[in-house]
């Protein structure tokens, strides 16, 4: 492993061990087993060692974000990116609510996620399987699945957390059907 995926996994492991207050440059270099100036090399200071994990964990879930799935059904194609926000957010819930923090203030962070899940409710309007226009329907589901985020944030039972997305994301779905005219 090189260095500097050494330093952000260490990084990484505190942070969603001790929270955002653990992700001191000190006990970073100590997990890492590195000093003080390698990690300075790397990554500056503390904000852009933050960054680089903000910006890791993005690429991460986009990969899997964008990774074909099995159904060729554009409904199931946008659940599937609805679960995954929802199982990194669950797996990883302080980098999760780190990114969340970022995107506040960078929005462009979260500007990929977005356009795909739109990329997705284009298709299903296209198709007339959702009623347009798409800008509305996206923005739909969009504050959908972030109300549902939210309870990742807030620190709910994960049992009450995927029956409210389940709940959700049917109830959004189903209002944005053409069939729900």
């Amino acid at each position: 492993m090189d260095t500097e995926n050494g330093i952000l996994d260490a990084a990484e492991a505190l942070l969603e061990t001790h929270g955002p207050a653990g992700l001191t440059t000190r006990a970073v270099c100590e997990a890492a087993g590195i000093k003080a100036p390698t990690l300075y090399h790397y990554f500056g200071d503390k904000s852009g060692l933050e960054r680089a994990l903000i910006q890791r964990g993005l690429d991460e879930f986009m990969q899997r974000k964008r990774a074909p799935h099995a159904s060729a059904d554009p409904l199931e194609q946008l659940r599937f990116g609805w679960d995954i926000a929802l199982e990194f957010a669950l797996k990883r819930p302080t980098l999760y609510a780190l990114i969340a923090q970022h995107a506040l203030t960078q929005p462009t962070l979260i500007a990929d996620a977005h356009a795909l899940m739109q990329a997705r409710v284009q298709r299903l309007v296209d198709l007339g399987r959702f009623q347009g226009p798409t800008e509305d329907a996206a923005r739909a589901v969009w504050a959908a699945s972030q109300g549902v985020l939210s309870l990742v944030l807030q620190g709910t039972q994960r049992k009450l957390i995927e029956a409210t997305s389940d709940l959700l994301f049917k109830a959004v779905t189903s209002a944005l059907s053409a069939s729900a005219k």
